[in-house]
């Protein structure tokens, strides 16, 4: 790379910047509003009321203007979006199995984007009812590579069109969770239970970085590390489960890449369905994170559930959430203090 031209990483954050405006318990933290009044989602995602109440995972590539990608937890398609402002304008469907196909919901939580893909998770978890019968559906995380210039496969995609060679999906995580230490106790258990459930999704250098909502145990959360091509080929996995310290009963609802260093945000919230959502900084090693914020405004019913970071600065993390529950996202602005 020339000594004097910016990175796409760069590139990327100051056209977000330019185009938006930018283990202790989580009581410990400050509580802050949001920047503003949410933005604007015109027009709304598809296709149904109940859908856009279920918004949870978003991740944007690296383009130029970025080009991003929202899942949901009801159905087996994900919708491509663009940001101009303080404004999501969600653009085509794109659908990750073929309807029909599979015989219970995909139950998809989280997305990331890395070097040119996009990788979407289910949650790995049982359904909320004792009773019901564990669901093969909610165990596969999905990969499908784009076009690092725009963001957009090259594939043909839509709402009925599934290209089932570039879509790639695989439920070799199932195994691995079960066979962990620390997690594999919980795996295929209910929520209620203190049950295992993925809803945060993070890659980086290779890695997959897996966040977990439960279980919780001592205060702490865990994130599951493995390889990208021991998922999607034959390498070793190399698992590594991280307990993170983010206080009793707290999980990881969503987690986000930080451009300028190796560590990440962590959206901790409650592995229940009341409680504080907070936002944390982690190096991407030890056990303990730096408590930053807790996030005050959200609507009354409403999970946070995303986290797009848009800029880092020596005084912010410029961010976007989304919240769960609320139409289209209700999507909210912070400034997070480091």
């Amino acid at each position: 790379m020339h000594p004097n031209k910016p990175s796409r990483a760069a590139c990327f954050a100051g056209a977000l910047t330019t185009a938006l405006f930018f283990g202790t318990a989580a009581s410990s933290q400050p509580m802050i509003a949001p920047n503003g009044p949410a933005w604007k989602v015109r027009p709304a995602f598809e296709k149904t009321d109940k859908v856009r109440e279920a918004i949870s995972g978003a991740a944007c590539a690296l383009t130029l203007p970025p080009t991003c990608l929202a899942v949901n937890d009801e159905k087996s398609y994900a919708q491509f979006f663009a940001i101009k402002g303080r404004k999501i304008v969600p653009h085509r469907l794109i659908r990750l199995v073929p309807e029909g196909t599979e015989p219970g919901e995909l139950d998809i939580e989280a997305v990331a984007y890395d070097r040119g893909f996009f990788y979407v998770t289910g949650s790995h978890g049982a359904p909320r009812n004792p009773a019901a019968a564990i669901d093969p559906s909610r165990f596969f995380i999905f990969r499908f590579r784009v076009n690092e210039r725009t963001g957009k496969p090259r594939f043909r995609f839509g709402d009925e069109t599934v290209d089932t060679t570039a879509i790639v999906k695989t439920n070799a995580l199932r195994e691995v969770i079960k066979a962990t230490a620390e997690i594999g106790p919980f795996a295929e258990k209910p929520l209620g239970q203190n049950g295992a459930n993925i809803e945060g999704m993070a890659v980086r250098d290779d890695r997959i970085y897996l966040g977990f909502r439960g279980p919780s145990v001592d205060g702490r959360a865990f994130i599951l590390a493995v390889n990208v091509n021991g998922v999607f080929g034959n390498e070793p996995m190399n698992e590594k489960v991280h307990a993170i310290r983010l206080g009793p009963a707290t999980g990881i609802r969503d987690l986000a890449v930080l451009r300028k260093d190796k560590g990440m945000l962590v959206l901790a919230g409650p592995v229940g369905e009341s409680g504080v959502y907070s936002v944390h900084y982690w190096d991407g090693q030890s056990a303990e994170t730096k408590p930053l914020a807790n996030l005050g405004g959200v609507p009354a019913g409403g999970k946070p559930e995303t986290l797009l970071v848009f800029s880092e600065s020596a005084k912010y993390f410029r961010v976007l959430v989304l919240i769960e529950s609320i139409a289209n996202g209700n999507p909210l602005e912070y400034l997070i203090p480091r």
